[in-house]
Parts: C-alpha cells; sequence; structure tokens
C-alpha cells in the first residue's frame, strides 16, 4: 500500500540510484517503490520535441554524441541510455504518470514555457505539476501563462532574503539544496505559505533529519530509502 503522508518523496530523475536516470524504466521503478512524485529534466530537440535529459549534451547518459538541440528527436530516440532504454518525450512520461505520480519539471532551457503548459494541460495534469528551475524568471513566464500551475525556484547557494526574492516570481515553493535547510528556514517559508522540497538526498539519516524539520519532500534518487524513512517516523 501507498504511504500517505503530507511528505512527499520525490523520485530524483526517477529511481535514478538503481536505473538509468530520466528514462520510462527508472520512473516505473520509482511508483514501484512508493514514490509519490518523479523529477525530471526537460531540453529541446532540433525538431521542437520536448525531451527528458538532464546534460545539453547527451555523452553522459546514452551511448550517442552531439546537443540535444541540434539532433531531431528521430535520431536522439535511436541512442542506447541504458539498459536499452531511449531518452523518453515528455508527453510520453505524462502518459504515464497521469493517475499515478506528481512530476516536477526542471526547465533547463527557456523559450519552451508555452509548449509545456499545452502539454500538461491536455494530459489533464496541472494540479500534479510542479515546474522548477534555476533560470528563474522561466518561473514567472510559467505563472503569466498558468497560474494554476505549481512553481519552485531552485536554489543552490543562500539568498538574501529569500522569501521576498521568491515571491518576487510568484512561485509556490522553494527547494534548496539539502545543506541549506534549518529549522528556522523552513518555518519561515511555510510562514510565507511556500513549500519546501531539498535536494539530492541519499542518506537515510540526512532524510530522518529533513522530514524531522518539517520540509514538504525531499528529493533522492533512492526512493524506495525515502519511503523506508518516512514509514519508521509516521
Amino acid at each position: 500500500m501507498r504511504l500517505i503522508t503530507n511528505q512527499l518523496v520525490i523520485a530524483h530523475k526517477g529511481a535514478s540510484g538503481y536505473f538509468p536516470e530520466n528514462t520510462i524504466l527508472s520512473f516505473k521503478n520509482a511508483w514501484n517503490m512508493g514514490a509519490h512524485m518523479i523529477e525530471l529534466d526537460v531540453h529541446e530537440t532540433l525538431d521542437g520535441k520536448l525531451v527528458c535529459i538532464h546534460d545539453s549534451t547527451v555523452e553522459r547518459t546514452t551511448n550517442g554524441t552531439g546537443a540535444v538541440h541540434a539532433l531531431d528527436y528521430r535520431e536522439l530516440a535511436e541512442f542506447d541510455a541504458g539498459n536499452g532504454e531511449s531518452v523518453p518525450l515528455l508527453e510520453d512520461v505524462l502518459k504515464f504518470a497521469f493517475g499515478r505520480l506528481q512530476v516536477n519539471i526542471e526547465l533547463k532551457v527557456i523559450g519552451v514555457e508555452q509548449e509545456v503548459i499545452n502539454l500538461v494541460e491536455r494530459h489533464e495534469m496541472v494540479p500534479n505539476i510542479l515546474v522548477s528551475s534555476f533560470l528563474h524568471a522561466t518561473l514567472q513566464t510559467i505563472y503569466e501563462l498558468n497560474e494554476s500551475i505549481a512553481t519552485a525556484i531552485l536554489v543552490k547557494e543562500p539568498i538574501e532574503d529569500i522569501i521576498s526574492y521568491a515571491l518576487g516570481f510568484n512561485v509556490n515553493a522553494v527547494n534548496p539544496h539539502h545543506r541549506l535547510i534549518t529549522r528556522e528556514l523552513v518555518e519561515d517559508l511555510h510562514s510565507a505559505s511556500l513549500k519546501v522540497y531539498p535536494w539530492t538526498v541519499n542518506d537515510s539519516p540526512r532524510m530522518k533529519t529533513l522530514y524531522s524539520l518539517g520540509v514538504d519532500g525531499v528529493v533522492t534518487d533512492y526512493p524506495d530509502k525515502a519511503v523506508d524513512v518516512l514509514k519508521a517516523i509516521s
């Protein structure tokens, strides 16, 4: 039975500690392990397809070569992303996630906001989507196009007056690197009605600490570990 909790297990690039990242195989196994949400990365191909891949080039995660933006999807789909998996279309992941999982879409590029929203709306996933990015201005664009879609700024280093900064982009959440998390930060963000989803946490004791501090979810490569931690403290 899937764990019912207000605190989420967010599978980073799927169950990427065990399976090839950002693949359907990884996302399916994250679901099987009990994750509530999957996190994925989006780039755009030469022919305008939105695909789930972390890097701007394909060398690290596939047996191919080249920049994602310089390849059409037909070419990209021929590459092996591990275990015989191909780089999936965002649309195919949304089809899989519908009725199963929430999806955190990290935008790695700008200019794709309307197409992302079109796909999310077409697949009736608006209530189950969180769009995040280090490119914070893109989140304001998402808000302007559809304010019903939740957004989150990704944060690697401390930001002065982070609440005002985040609210300036009309976001719903802050996703900080886990080392930035303190009880005070969590309480301050919650007081501004901002959710907190730290990344990327693969150590069970650290997961336990973060959940105990009241974060709304933990992003991890090992969703099964996070599920076990939540079960133990529930």
